[in-house]
């Protein structure tokens, strides 16, 4: 067997995915902030003027967006390592169990042997 130092250990993916899970709490506070201060616009009306109000929501809408577009572009990445640890680990598998189809008895032989 060639062993060149790669492989996949679903254990430790786990733990990474797990340590993003952790790291991104962050992005959902401030999605919750984002919403907090859209909430505050009525803050920014004075005497009927909505100038300041209006320009908050401006504001606002572009950058309200950017914490939910980094939870779903990290979402994302974590999916996609999700579903390569899968598809790596049956891949594995299949090549296993074909290696062993291809060669029976040869473990019982080496039991036999040793």
């Amino acid at each position: 067997m060639v062993d060149d130092g790669w492989s996949v250990s679903p254990e430790q993916v786990s733990v990474v995915l797990q340590n993003v899970d952790v790291a991104g709490e962050p992005l959902g506070q401030a999605v919750k902030d984002a919403q907090a201060l859209a909430e505050r616009r009525s803050d920014l009306i004075v005497t009927g003027r909505t100038t300041l109000a209006e320009a908050w929501d401006d504001f606002l809408d572009v950058r309200a967006l950017v914490p939910g577009k980094a939870i779903t572009a990290v979402s994302n990445a974590a999916a996609a390592v999700v579903e390569g640890v899968l598809a790596i680990t049956a891949g594995d598998d299949a090549m296993a169990a074909s290696w062993r189809s291809e060669n029976p008895g040869l473990f019982e032989r080496q039991v036999q042997q040793g």
